[in-house]
Formats: C-alpha cells, structure tokens, sequence
C-alpha cells in the first residue's frame, strides 16, 4: 500500500519525492571487484515544486554500448572507490561541471541490472537523486563523454504527451521499447527504467504505450 502523505503536494515535487524515498528506504552496498557498478546521479533542481531534472545526450563513440542515447550524468566504479555514492558525484562533477554535496543526497533508487541491446551484463546500475536548493546550475558538459546536457522539467517527463517507442534492428530482428519523446530527445532502455523506478517509488507511473 502507497505511503499517505499530508497536503496536496504534487507527487513530482522535491518534498514529496524526498519523503516517499526516505519512507521506503534502499541500501547500495560499495563496488568491488566482485561486483561491478554504475553510479548515476538523478539530480533535482529549481523550484521545489516543479523541478527540472539533469539530463545528458552521451557523445558518438565507437564501442560504446550507450552511444548517442540520453542518461544521466555518471559512470563506472573504480577498483579502490569507496562507494558508489562517491562515484556518482565525482563522475556528475566530471561529465558536466556539476559539483554535488553529500548533504544534498536525498536517497538511492534500487538498484537495477544493466542491459545493452537487450543483453544483461555482469553489472549493475546505482542511481543516487540529488536535491539542490535555487535555479539549476549552468551545466558543462564534457565534449569527450557528453555531447549535451540540460535540464529538463520533471513534469514533462511523466506527461502522457512524452509517450513513444523506440525501434531498431539488431541481427535482423526489429526491437521495440517503450520510450519517451522530450524536446527532440528520445529517452529509453535503462535511463527510461531508472525513471520508471522513480516514479513507481512516488506514485507516478511513466507513460507507457
């Protein structure tokens, strides 16, 4: 059963998000080398109660199971990292300028395995949101990694509006995922199931089609 909270706050809103993740609270354990992690950082921003989120367009790059796709600033675990909360905000300082406190962590998602191209991979994806006080910060991105960042007004994330697919072919078989169109953007795969985690943590599902 859905926690209660008091007031009309909007499901969306940075008091309502930050009590029903603290209601319901997740445990990251620290990377090592027995378990490879991903550490992503959903950062909140703006006015309380509509706050855009920090989204980035991962750079073209061979190789890169992600190439292209939309995310949220962070990266992988190193041997000797201390835990995945400390990867999420140096690899957010370092992809896009963004230098995040420990005081402004609000709580992990769940945890969740990371797939590319349909495949699951030995690792798994720590997704830690932010919430910081006044208007969003300017972002600079890191051209190597990140060909753009921005923020993008959570409501419109969950707005029926945004609902897509997206659909490609892979060794001759047509794929097709649930996605989210956002200002020429298409959002999917595991940036869409982070943001499906978040939502079903609040009570606010994600467009589905």
């Amino acid at each position: 059963m859905r926690e209660k909270f008091p007031g009309a706050m909007s499901q969306l809103s940075v008091p309502f998000i930050r009590q029903a993740l603290l209601a319901t609270p997740r445990t990251i354990p620290p990377p090592g080398p027995e378990r490879p992690l991903a550490c992503v950082a959903l950062v909140l921003a703006g006015t309380p109660q509509r706050p855009s989120v920090c989204m980035i367009r991962r750079a073209e790059r061979s190789g890169d199971p992600w190439s292209g796709q939309m995310a949220f600033p962070g990266g992988r675990a190193d041997p000797g990292d201390a835990s995945a909360q400390a990867v999420a905000e140096r690899e957010t300082a370092e992809e896009v300028g963004l230098r995040l406190e420990p005081g402004q962590l609000i709580a992990p998602l769940t945890e969740l395995p990371v797939r590319a191209g349909g495949r699951t991979m030995a690792l798994q994806l720590a997704a830690f949101v932010y919430g910081l006080e006044g208007a969003p910060p300017k972002l600079t991105p890191q051209t190597e990694e990140v060909a753009q960042a921005l923020w993008v007004p959570l409501e419109r994330v969950y707005d029926p509006a945004s609902r897509t697919r997206y659909r490609f072919v892979r060794e001759g078989a047509e794929l097709d995922f649930p996605a989210l169109g956002i200002g020429g953007h298409v959002v999917w795969g595991l940036t869409y199931r982070v943001l499906a985690e978040l939502g079903e943590r609040v009570g606010k599902q994600l467009p589905q089609s």
